[in-house]
């Protein structure tokens, strides 16, 4: 007779493939970033297929980038704060993903509109001030 194996998840997972952009710190405390796709995601947490991970255990923070619905409609992001709770390797040692379990989520209006909001608003305000880039890049 075949062992099923019972679901510990409490909450629905969704197949989402999504840009993720994320960062922690490393074992020197040196913030380190990068990107990659959601598999599954779920309020509780998310799987990312990256080729750089956080080490099991690792705090991180992540930006999950919402498809744009319509030209007219502001971009949303889901900017979530967990912990690694698993790292699967690939072929030959390479990082292929990571699981993390969520500690905060919030949904947002994409950072990126923000930053252009503002980009606009200094030059409009005459001045030669940079406005501060926050770390948060897509590549």
């Amino acid at each position: 007779m075949k062992e099923t194996v019972k679901e510990r998840r409490n909450s629905k997972r969704f197949r989402l493939r999504l840009a993720v952009v994320f960062s922690w710190r490393d074992e020197d405390g040196i913030l380190q970033s990068s990107d990659g796709y959601s598999c599954n995601i779920s309020s509780r947490g998310i799987y990312v297929q990256t080729k750089c991970a956080p080490r099991p255990g690792n705090s991180v923070e992540m930006n999950v980038f919402l498809p744009q619905p319509a030209i007219d409609i502001r971009a949303v992001e889901i900017h979530a704060k967990g912990q690694v709770t698993r790292v699967d390797q690939g072929t030959r040692g390479q990082v292929c993903g990571f699981a993390a379990m969520n500690r905060t989520v919030l949904i947002r209006e994409s950072l990126e509109h923000v930053i252009e909001q503002k980009d606009r608003t200094v030059q409009s305000s005459g001045t030669l001030r940079k406005v501060q880039d926050i770390g948060l890049h897509r590549s």
